[in-house]
């Protein structure tokens, strides 16, 4: 296997943290819960995107490029470590194309993708083949200009991504005990790289383990479609023969609410009883969505609560800022 011979650029200290959550794990009634706190990666406030960025902008540098363009919704936690990533490795160029609803304000992700000086071109209520689209035709004219551009796709989900969470299980199985190398392990799951790398991952490293992913954005024979589509070219890249049927994934595609990109009411009172109860910060579109579903398979007992449960946070709390009105109503104010 060649994980370790792929390319790579260090962006974090790692590992991240795996600490208990003794307080939710008796509201739920879970014998133990915890948390892989992949927020508390350093570089740009962080984030799992660091991660796949760690080999993505390796893959870059290798070849010689000198603008990253990458695409993603207003809030993108992607799009915000990927202008970081750009000022760490000394990429003076990159292109962010964001989409979705209008904005007035520029805060949350957006303020750091400003402070982190990247181009943004923003494309009202765009999907994701439009700003590919708008992506690739860039690309082709800064070709042109004899510019070498480097386009990720949405979230960083291509085989170079993937290894980041290849790798990320392996270290996940070495912080574990043999007693906890069984776990439920849940998460979000949006352009499907994370999920995608952590099949592999437990394929190699976890054998034992049952991934749970939460949706975030789309039905789940979409995300199974796309982890069929580059679980292929990333176990290529490790030089391995390891079939992924992606039919036996687990993922559940009921708990996104309206839609990407919108906080659901759940999540929203996910994210108030994981700060409540352990005084980690999720947001409402990625990680509090991830925590309602596990709260609500633990709380109706769809899931076995004697095994250890791992909720592997994948970060955004920079995002949280641009849904203060969210919360507003459950601010305990009184002015004297």
């Amino acid at each position: 296997m060649r994980l370790d011979t792929i390319p790579r650029i260090s962006l974090t200290q790692l590992p991240t943290p795996l600490i208990e959550a003794p307080r939710l794990a008796a509201r739920l009634g879970l014998r133990r819960l915890l948390v892989k706190r992949d927020d508390c990666t350093t570089l740009g406030m962080g984030g799992n995107k660091v991660r796949k960025l760690e080999f993505l902008m390796a893959d870059a540098l290798e070849k010689g490029s000198d603008v990253v363009m990458t695409c993603g919704g207003p809030q993108s936690n992607h799009a915000r470590l990927t202008a970081a990533a750009c000022r760490k490795v000394g990429i003076e160029r990159c292109i962010l194309f964001l989409g979705g609803p209008d904005f007035e304000r520029m805060n949350g992700n957006l303020l750091l993708d400003t402070l982190f000086g990247a181009e943004i071109r923003f494309m009202v209520d765009a999907t994701v083949k439009e700003m590919d689209d708008a992506m690739n035709a860039e690309a082709e004219k800064l070709r042109a200009d004899g510019r070498k551009p480097y386009v990720i796709p949405i979230g960083g989900s291509s085989p170079q991504g993937a290894m980041g969470y290849t790798s990320g299980i392996r270290e996940l199985a070495g912080q574990l005990s043999d007693e906890d190398k069984s776990p439920l392990i849940f998460f979000a799951v949006g352009s499907c790289g994370t999920l995608t790398g952590v099949t592999i991952g437990c394929r190699l490293f976890l054998p034992e383990a049952e991934i749970i992913g939460i949706s975030v954005s789309r039905k789940a024979s979409e995300i199974r479609k796309i982890v069929e589509r580059v679980a292929p070219e990333a176990t290529e890249l490790l030089g391995i023969d390891l079939p992924i049927d992606a039919s036996q994934i687990h993922v559940e595609d009921c708990y996104y609410g309206e839609r990407y990109g919108v906080a659901s009411e759940a999540g929203n009172a996910a994210v108030l009883e994981m700060a409540q109860s352990e005084a980690i910060v999720l947001d409402p579109i990625y990680t509090g969505k991830a925590m309602s579903g596990l709260m609500d398979m633990a709380r109706r007992k769809l899931i076995d609560t004697d095994r250890t449960v791992i909720f592997l946070h994948t970060g955004g709390g920079p995002g949280l800022f641009a849904f203060d009105h969210v919360f507003r109503g459950n601010a305990k104010l009184l002015r004297v």
